[in-house]
């Protein structure tokens, strides 16, 4: 009832969707950049967050917690801020901001906000995405969309009956 009226912090707001657990509207990803086994950073890491963000975007929207592991323990992005961006959420913002426009496209800004929030000095990326208008793919050429709670690649008539029902005028 607080969130409703818009009393509760961003805080209490990210640990109720977590308490949610992953839908298809919440996602958790443990990092953006580091693969937590290898402790390295991995290309397919940040493949996983941004296939997301689209599969939202082409669906009905919903909210990317990076920085939550899949069972909901907040490891944050602290090291990875750390490690790859000198200390500074500033820079982390940037390079995920980066990432954003050249793989998804800066046309899509307006249904994407991302944050910076701090779980118990965990700093954790929330990012809200809402229904985009027209379809949206990654790096220009693959689509997702988002199914209860999965992020699922759709190609040829799948793709085509998709785009034609969901994004009719």
């Amino acid at each position: 009832m607080l969130e409703a009226v818009g009393r509760l912090t961003d805080e209490e707001k990210v640990r109720n969707i977590i308490r949610a657990g992953e839908t298809g509207k919440a996602e958790f990803k443990s990092s953006f950049s580091i693969d937590i086994k290898k402790q390295e950073k991995a290309g397919y890491i940040e493949d996983a967050s941004l296939k997301t963000v689209v599969a939202f975007l082409n669906t009905n929207g919903g909210v990317l917690l990076i920085g939550i592991s899949d069972d909901g323990e907040a490891l944050g992005l602290n090291e990875e801020i750390t490690r790859f961006h000198k200390g500074s959420n500033d820079k982390f913002l940037l390079y995920w901001k980066n990432n954003l426009k050249s793989r998804i496209g800066e046309q899509y800004y307006p249904f994407i906000s991302a944050q910076l929030v701090s779980l118990s000095g965990k700093k954790i990326l929330w990012v809200a995405c809402s229904s985009s208008l027209t379809p949206c793919y990654l790096d220009s050429r693959d689509f997702y969309v988002r199914t209860n709670p999965a992020t699922d690649k759709l190609e040829g008539p799948k793709l085509v009956e998709y785009v034609n029902n969901h994004f009719a005028k």
